[in-house]
């Protein structure tokens, strides 16, 4: 049996290098949770400011410690977030961002990248012992019953807020079509937001559905949030639709636009 080149070796060592900070960094990033939630959050509890202040700074120590974690990735090679066409802070008051979710890492690649946004997230991160104290003083949604999420959504977006939402209700499966809930559809209707579709597109994959955190490429993975060349999406029923058609409509038209982002993508067009 002939030895392996000395190349390969060095890019086995390589992957298990960056397996081995991927494990430190996300135990870092869980520890640091929960230290903002059991020692930073009570202190913040006691400035003035009421709710609201509470929320702006709980939800500023949520992007700055995501922002931190990015680095450390893109740091160590894991990855490289290019964002193309993000529209400022202020102009994503009240904006509705829709997005494909193919890796574990979106939620906190978009919330490093958007200071005022919140999310809708799982219920188990919303009472987790880690996340959940900060998450809820930050405003984050719970899925949870439809009435509620979507009452919850239209005060968020009504009091200016960017509010994320993946109508996919889990992280995408690699290489089948998007099949979207209505839920976001029925949020656009109730609040009469603009929607922003964001592109996400994770090459090669990282922490896809199925994926452990140890499952990390030898390559560095190329991480791109892309909003430019979007079209618009009017929210609002048609007069002669009823809402649950208008929102039927509303996802067709989404999954159509991804499902075409989606080929393009992979056929390496230019997505411009």
């Amino acid at each position: 049996m002939l030895p392996r080149p000395a190349s390969h070796a060095f890019a086995r060592i390589r992957q298990g290098r960056k397996i081995l900070v991927s494990g430190v960094l996300f135990s870092i990033l869980g520890l640091g949770g929960a230290l903002l939630s059991l020692l930073v959050l009570p202190v913040l509890r006691l400035l003035p400011g009421g709710r609201a202040a509470l929320r702006r700074r709980a939800g500023w120590l949520i992007h700055r410690s995501f922002k931190l974690f990015v680095f450390a990735l893109e740091t160590s090679g894991i990855l490289r977030v290019e964002a193309l066409g993000l529209p400022g802070p202020e102009q994503l008051k009240g904006v509705l961002i829709l997005s494909n979710h193919p890796s574990y890492l979106d939620v906190v690649v978009l919330i490093a990248l958007l200071p005022k946004a919140v999310c809708v997230v799982k219920e188990a991160i919303y009472h987790s012992l880690f996340f959940g104290c900060i998450v809820r003083a930050a405003g984050y949604i719970p899925i949870g019953a439809c009435g509620e999420v979507l009452a919850a959504g239209r005060e968020a977006l009504r009091a200016g807020k960017t509010l994320i939402i993946f109508p996919e209700g889990t992280r995408s499966r690699p290489g089948l079509p998007y099949k979207f809930r209505r839920g976001a559809a029925y949020l656009a209707q109730g609040s009469g937001a603009r929607i922003l579709p964001l592109v996400l597109d994770c090459c090669p994959p990282l922490l896809a559905k199925g994926h452990r955190w140890y499952h990390v490429p030898i390559e560095t993975c190329r991480f791109r949030v892309r909003a430019g060349g979007t079209p618009s999406f009017d929210p609002s029923p048609a007069a002669s639709s009823t809402p649950h058609l208008a929102a039927r409509q509303l996802i067709e038209a989404l999954e159509s636009y991804y499902n075409k982002e989606a080929y393009v993508t992979h056929e390496g067009r230019n997505p411009a």
